[in-house]
Parts: structure tokens; C-alpha cells; sequence
């Protein structure tokens, strides 16, 4: 595996057990002594959902993330952050809730504890983890951009636990690709990466399983693709492994998420009208309508209509000679850093055309030209879009305005990943992503 997964695990673990050793230290230095046991379990009970929320705010804060949590000069500063933030959270709950314990001086000790011990325990990690990793020698096997990219990924990051010594493109070999192996493995190499999905590669099927049966590790490219960079190598991915990915399995996880979808979208509505009612009045009062509605494409290619607070001088409905007339007003700015301009679209959630997390809807006009061509564009409709999803997350240079096919395409092997790998979990993890943005007004 190019990166163990299991460092994630032992982080959290980690984690957990600091933030609990930091209180025992935080009531020691408060009380001159070590804390009788009594005392320590009458704190951690109201210190508990305390610790949880230190391990979302740190997941949120990208403490976790593999391309990010090596880094040092970024750790001090997110670790002081996130507990500042959750001291500030606990705070307000410790003087609401009926609690018997005196948390002001506690809270103070804890943040500096804390944040000391967590930043020592990170340090350390990263001290053990980095330099001491034994990279092993592997070989790819492939053609296309994708198979250069992966190969430059790894080989130019310490942080994975392979590194590629030959790259071979199966369709220029002049020797049969299982005695070409077998001379990369008397050099040392441990492990082969292949492109199943080269027809070449798959001709020599057979030689191949005799080497795999003779103990040769062999790991599948696009899912070493997946693992690494959270989306779809396109070029490799076929309609039968898209629609592999959709078996009855997921009928309970799609009652469930609807279920989820009307509740919250019930309840947002009832915070939300204030917000939408305000906005509204200052849009009348700017003089023009303060709704817009927009068509897209929803599941299964429907057209459906989407409200939305106007943020422009006009709705160019994708015209691309209306949009070089529009602009975004400074209302409209405030409505889309705060994303209060979507609130309405809380409407389409109960309807049943959004949900909360999803690919989201694309205009028919632009999605025609897509559909044109990006082979695989169509096979985003095949869920509900939503309101975010892993694409809005993870891909910074989304398209904007007119028919972008080159950034629609890296969009789309976003929205497949998250098609192919869909859950509750990874949903979850949308979900504090997008928590996140909205806490940094980066709405657009």
C-alpha cells in the first residue's frame, strides 16, 4: 500500500489519548496533586463529548489528511487552533449544562496543556514516521497520463511506502511482459502496479496469475489511483465498473440519506427563513426580484428548476453572451461568502431533486457539450446532485461560466469516486469539509 492507512487510526488513537492525559495533567496543576481517582472520573465524564469534538475540529482542520499532516510548519498552528476552538465550544456548554464542576480555570489550563502535549505527540510521530519509513522498490505497469501522473506522485513524495524504479508502457515491449517482470524482480523490485485494464496487459493474463501464484505482489492501478489522490483515473474506467458500483447494497444507505435529507432540510428551513426574508427585502429594495431560478440537470438527465437568491445584475441562464453583460453585485458578494444566496434551495432538498451531498447539478446547456465530449459525463446522473459533494471539496480549479471540458473532466473523476464509494462515512466527511469552507467565507 502506497500509504497505510493505519497511520490514520494510530493518529485518532493517539489523539484520544492526549487530550484524555492532558486533563489528568490539567487537574493535577490546578490541585497541586495527582487527582484521586474519584475526582479524574467526575471530570471526564463532562470532558468526554469535549474529546470528540477536539477529534472532529482536528479533522476539520485537516490534521488528518495524508498530503497534509506531515508537514511542520502547519501542525503548531492547526493543533492551538482547533483546541482553541473547542475550549471555546466547551465553554459555552459548561455554563449552560447543570455540571457540579468549576470548569473557568480548568478550561485555561487545559487549552495550554493541551495544545503543548498534542503538538510534542505530533512532533514525535512525525520524527518516528518520516524518516525512518523504508520505501520498497515496485513497478508500474500502464499507458496514458494518468500512469505518468501516479508514477511522478509517488516517486517524488517521501511519504509513500513504495517507490517506482521503471515505468513500463506494455504496448512498446518486445519480450513477453511476464519474463520482463521476472528480470525487474532479480533487481530487487517487491512489488508490480498494472493497468488491468490495457489490453495488452490483458492478453498475457494467464502468464500473469502464474507469477502472482508464485508469490509475486501485484496491486491494481486505478485502485492505487483512487487511494491516492480521493478520485477516478478517467481514461481507465469503464461503464461495467461504474455500474459494478451500484448493487442493491446501497438501498438501505439511500433510504437512510433521504430520510436525513427531509429532516434537516425541515429544520434548516425553519432557521433559514429569517435569513431568506431579510436577504429578499434588501434584494426588492436594490430594485429587482430577489429569486432566480435555474434549470439543471438532476438524476437520470430530469431537468429541474433550482431557487436561488439573485447575486447578479440578471439570470443569463448560461448565455455566454448575456454572461459577459453580468456581474455579481455587492450584495450579491456578502450572499455568496455567507452562502445564504442557496438557503432556498432547502425547497428542491424536500422535493426530492437535491439532497445535501452529491455531484452538483450542471446546466443542460453545459452539460449537453459535456455529454459530447467526456464519455463518462453522463454517468453523474445517475444519483440525486446535492448541495456539495467531493468534487466541491477537493477540486480548487472547478470550472466557472462558459464550457471548461478540460476542468469539467477532472470535476468529473471526482463525482465518480464519490459515485463508486459512496457511504454514511464518507458522506460524514463531506459534510465537516464543507463545515469548514463555509467557517472560512469561501464561498464563491
Amino acid at each position: 500500500m502506497a500509504f497505510d492507512r493505519k497511520e490514520t487510526l494510530k493518529l485518532l488513537l493517539g489523539d484520544f489519548g492526549v487530550l484524555v492525559a492532558s486533563l489528568w495533567v490539567t487537574l493535577s496543576i490546578r490541585n497541586f496533586a495527582f487527582p484521586p481517582l474519584g475526582y479524574f472520573e467526575t471530570n471526564f465524564v463532562p470532558f468526554l463529548p469535549m474529546f470528540f469534538i477536539s477529534l472532529a475540529v482536528f479533522y476539520i482542520a485537516g490534521l488528518y489528511e495524508k498530503q497534509t499532516r506531515p508537514i511542520r510548519r502547519v501542525m503548531g498552528t492547526r493543533i492551538l487552533g482547533a483546541q482553541a476552538a473547542t475550549v471555546a465550544v466547551a465553554a459555552i456548554l459548561f455554563f449552560v449544562l447543570p455540571l457540579s464542576i468549576a470548569p473557568k480555570t480548568i478550561l485555561i489550563i487545559y487549552l495550554l496543556v493541551s495544545v503543548a502535549l498534542e503538538s510534542v505527540w505530533r512532533f514525535y510521530h512525525m520524527q518516528r514516521e518520516m524518516p525512518n519509513m523504508i520505501r520498497s522498490a515496485a513497478l508500474i505497469i500502464g499507458a496514458g497520463a494518468s500512469v505518468k501522473e501516479l508514477y511522478e506522485e509517488v516517486n517524488n513524495n517521501d511519504r509513500y511506502l513504495m517507490r517506482f524504479v521503471h515505468h513500463i508502457d506494455p504496448t512498446h515491449l518486445r519480450t513477453p511482459l511476464a519474463a520482463t517482470i521476472a528480470k525487474w524482480r532479480t533487481e530487487g523490485v517487491e512489488s508490480i502496479v498494472v493497468d488491468v485494464s490495457n489490453t495488452t496487459v490483458m492478453q498475457e493474463a494467464a502468464a500473469l496469475y502464474e507469477l502472482m501464484a508464485g508469490g509475486v505482489a501485484f496491486l491494481e492501478f486505478a485502485s492505487l489511483y483512487e487511494e491516492i489522490f480521493d478520485r477516478e483515473p478517467l481514461e481507465h474506467l469503464t461503464t461495467e465498473q461504474v455500474i459494478a458500483a451500484l448493487p442493491k447494497r446501497h438501498a438501505l444507505y439511500d433510504i437512510g440519506k433521504r430520510v436525513f435529507d427531509v429532516v434537516l432540510a425541515f429544520i434548516g428551513t425553519l432557521i433559514a427563513l429569517p435569513f431568506i426574508a431579510l436577504a429578499s427585502l434588501a434584494l426588492l429594495v436594490s430594485g429587482d426580484m430577489p429569486f432566480i431560478r435555474h434549470d439543471r440537470i438532476g438524476r437520470g438527465g430530469r431537468i429541474f428548476r433550482i431557487v436561488k437568491l439573485r447575486t447578479m445584475l440578471l439570470n443569463d441562464h448560461g448565455d455566454p453572451e448575456l454572461q459577459k453583460k453580468n456581474r455579481v453585485t455587492k450584495l450579491g458578494r456578502i450572499l455568496r461568502a455567507t452562502r445564504i444566496d442557496e438557503l432556498p434551495q432547502l425547497a428542491n432538498v424536500l422535493m426530492g431533486d437535491l439532497s445535501f451531498i452529491g455531484p452538483r447539478p450542471e446546466l443542460p446547456t453545459l452539460a449537453s457539450v459535456y455529454e459530447r465530449e467526456i464519455p463518462q459525463y453522463r454517468m453523474r446522473h445517475l444519483i440525486v446532485p446535492g448541495l456539495s459533494g467531493w468534487a466541491q471539496i477537493h477540486d480548487y480549479d472547478a470550472p466557472r461560466g462558459a464550457a471548461d471540458v478540460p476542468r469539467t473532466r477532472r470535476k468529473l473523476s471526482f463525482d465518480l469516486y464519490y459515485l463508486k464509494h459512496r457511504s454514511f462515512g464518507l458522506d460524514l466527511v463531506i459534510a465537516l469539509k464543507t463545515f469548514r469552507a463555509l467557517l472560512s467565507f469561501s464561498g464563491t
